[in-house]
């Protein structure tokens, strides 16, 4: 299977957009959803494909539902 670069990069642009509104750093959303901080980073660049249990983990951590979270991703691509 290969990469859609254009999902993972507008799942970066929604992730960051999320954090923000939020006026979370980096560190304090990798903290609540328990993964490192630098992996956070990775994600809002598109250098990483999270996988479902690391979306899951950032959804409950922004608060928002899965399926709201990929539907913002979708609509950016």
């Amino acid at each position: 299977m290969t990469r859609d670069e254009a999902l993972i990069a507008a799942f970066a642009d929604e992730l960051r957009s999320r954090r923000a509104a939020l006026r979370l750093s980096q560190e304090e959303l990798a903290h609540r959803a328990g993964i490192n901080r630098t992996y956070i980073a990775k994600l809002e660049l598109a250098r990483n494909q999270p996988t479902l249990t690391v979306l899951l983990r950032v959804a409950e951590a922004l608060e928002v539902p899965l399926p709201e979270l990929i539907a913002g991703a979708l609509v950016r691509r």
